[in-house]
């Protein structure tokens, strides 16, 4: 393809007059490019804006002549009055180049003369799933290739075997012959999903990396296997046990040829234990000589071994090799490591990890964008690299799914996530196109939509002002085992959202009083729950009490329910909350809920009654639950909206 001029068909819809443009020292891309010198006017031709192409008349040209071999994924755009020429190396950068013309062409079909000179500064770019928490279906993951190739990004990382809620649910996410049995039911990537997964990816110039965490965060192997298990420590594999070693390396014997990767991640991360002096000795030492025999065993297959840091926890004379690549999340003494030969990867827990629905950790968009650097591991400077440090590969966005299972639709996440990834995207390159982030993120949204990515759909309004559902005719659930169906497919609405409803309660059931409800998602009218509350004595001192409420509340499933109703499942942390007294019986209230990214909010005949930074579904599955806790009484003027409303009483 790159041995002789090619010309890249386009279907032309005729010309456009030129027009006069001023001069603009950045372009309306991301991540923005390094060099970018203006010309006059515009290209004539008009260009389909999707460039699907067949054969041209020349308007657009992609070849390897007069491009900068030493930068592969570099690339430099001409365009002139008569056509655009797109020059690199490689296929990644040719492909770049369209990208970045395509980008320009959804803002205007009129293309700027001019020439650009483009290529990354890092050679990493990187994003992470936790897939094994959290089953992330195919479909979603090429959502997220199509994500990352269209903003330059060359690297998937995922997170494949990992467990949550201390160890009551696990993953591993792999078609695995060797142990039949050990792949998770939920889901698993067959091999040949895996294989053309791979093959979409290497279209789009992104790598897959595989993680299998090892030896802690290995639940689902000691469940497997109980004989490996650290006595005392479940989730931990027995690195003194010599069944751990062959297990592993033949579980290893599979993986790798699956994946077509350089490298292979075997996680080492958080694995700490107790226990005498001499006890701690040799499992210090044992842990370290486990990843050596791991890194032996991927070379000797032509992989590079990557490991979590954190290991440095865990003392001892064995010094890990250093051809061993490092992920740098919790210790961050980056120059140490490649003082000892490592290459790093910047992951600082505290810059770069997303925890959907968790109230710890979370990325700062705007300190991403205005103040971070793909070198600063640190907060200490000694300890970081330069910049251009053969030694540092990169850095990485991160999304732990530590709320396991549920938790979090994959419409929320990736609304998390688009964010981060457009900031860390821009950095990565090695540019900032902005002066602040505030303007990075005007530029940032007329990039948007990315072209083939559905993940972000939400239900779609029926009516004016976002109307998603209306049921204006009155129920009435006559006891606790009565249900009404009202939607099917997807029956969950994503933050921001307006719920209204008129309840006549008519009976006292003791049970939870379910309004409406889904698989994920619950709304009562008498829901009972301890809480902690925080007040102050009259010395301003803190103190914490436990007090039981019941009344209208919100309930989100954030684990793994094994057919139960969401109040059933594992509640982490405080994401379902009381918001209000029990209602009145006999007695028409309105109830209006509000549902904002990390804020909900209750009103009761106009009147706040209580809020929470807690970011809720919406369900609009049935009226009452099918697990025989339904509301009794007669329900009216329930109407369902896909955003904020503002009016008189809240």
């Amino acid at each position: 393809m790159l041995s002789v001029m090619i010309a890249i068909a386009i279907i032309l819809a005729g010309t456009v007059a030129a027009v006069e443009l001023p001069p603009s020292p950045t372009l309306n891309v991301v991540p923005a490019v390094q060099q970018w010198t203006p010309g006059t006017g515009t290209c004539e031709a008009r260009f389909q804006t999707d460039l699907n192409i067949a054969k041209s008349e020349g308007a657009l040209i992609l070849t390897p002549e007069g491009s900068d071999r030493t930068k592969p994924e570099g690339y430099i755009i001409e365009s002139t009055a008569k056509q655009v020429i797109i020059r690199s190396a490689t296929p990644v950068g040719l492909s770049y180049g369209l990208t970045t013309v395509r980008q320009l062409l959804r803002q205007n079909p009129a293309l700027p003369q001019g020439k650009i000179v483009d290529w990354p500064r890092y050679k990493h770019r990187m994003l992470m799933l936790d897939v094994g928490r959290k089953p992330f279906p195919m479909s979603v993951l090429k959502d997220y290739l199509r994500l990352l190739a269209w903003y330059k990004m060359n690297e998937l990382h995922l997170h494949l075997s990992d467990e949550a809620f201390s160890g009551k649910y696990t993953g591993f996410r792999i078609q695995c012959d060797t142990f039949p049995g050990l792949a998770s039911k939920d889901l698993f990537y067959t091999k040949k999903e895996l294989r053309e997964f791979q093959d979409e990816a290497k279209a789009l110039g992104i790598t897959i990396t595989p993680e299998i965490d090892m030896p802690g965060h290995s639940r689902v192997f000691t469940d497997f296997w109980p004989d490996i298990m650290l006595k005392g420590y479940p989730n931990y594999m027995d690195v003194t046990n010599q069944k751990t070693i062959e297990r592993m390396k033949k579980l290893l014997d599979e993986m790798i040829p699956i994946f077509d990767a350089p490298d292979f991640h075997i996680g080492t991360d958080e694995y700490r234990v107790g226990g005498s002096t001499e006890e701690k000795a040799k499992l210090h030492e044992a842990f370290r000589r486990f990843i050596n025999t791991m890194n032996a065993h991927i070379r000797s297959k032509g992989k590079t071994t990557r490991i979590w840091s954190g290991f440095e926890h865990m003392g001892g004379t064995t010094q890990i090799d250093p051809t061993v690549t490092i992920d740098m999340w919790e210790t961050d003494d980056a120059n140490g490591q490649i003082a000892k030969g490592h290459h790093i990867i910047n992951s600082n827990h505290g810059r770069t990890y997303i925890v959907p629905g968790a109230h710890y950790y979370g990325v700062s968009n705007s300190g991403i964008y205005n103040s971070w650097e793909p070198w600063m591991v640190s907060g200490d400077m000694s300890k970081n690299p330069a910049k251009d440090n053969p030694h540092l590969l990169g850095g990485k966005l991160h999304v732990w799914n530590d709320q396991g299972p549920t938790g979090h639709t994959m419409t929320e996440i990736a609304d998390l996530v688009l964010p981060s990834l457009q900031a860390f995207a821009e950095k990565l390159w090695g540019t900032k196109g902005s002066k602040d982030y505030v303007e990075f993120q005007a530029r940032a949204a007329r990039t948007l939509p990315v072209p083939a990515v559905s993940v972000f759909d939400r239900l779609q309004a029926t009516g004016n002002n976002g109307l998603i559902f209306s049921l204006p005719s009155e129920r009435t659930l006559t006891a606790t085992n009565t249900v009404f169906p009202l939607t099917k497919g997807r029956v969950d609405l994503e933050c921001p959202w307006t719920l209204t409803m008129e309840v006549f309660k008519t009976a006292e059931t003791g049970m939870r009083g379910v309004i409406l409800s889904s698989d994920l998602a619950e709304i009562c009218a008498d829901y009972s729950r301890t809480e902690e509350q925080i007040n102050r004595n009259a010395d301003g001192k803190k103190i914490k009490t436990r007090v039981t409420r019941r009344g209208i509340g919100v309930i989100r499933a954030a684990g793994s329910r094994d057919g139960a109703d969401p109040a059933s499942s594992h509640i982490a942390k405080d994401v379902s909350r009381v918001y209000s007294d029990p209602l009145i019986l006999n007695q028409w209230t309105t109830i209006t809920i509000v549902g904002d990214r990390r804020n909900t909010s209750v009103y009761v005949n106009g009147a706040k009654t209580g809020g929470s930074d807690n970011q809720t579904l919406c369900p609009i599955a049935q009226l009452g639950s099918p697990t025989g806790n339904s509301f009794v009484g007669r329900i009216r003027n329930l109407k369902v909206y896909d955003r904020i409303l503002k009016a008189d009483g809240y």
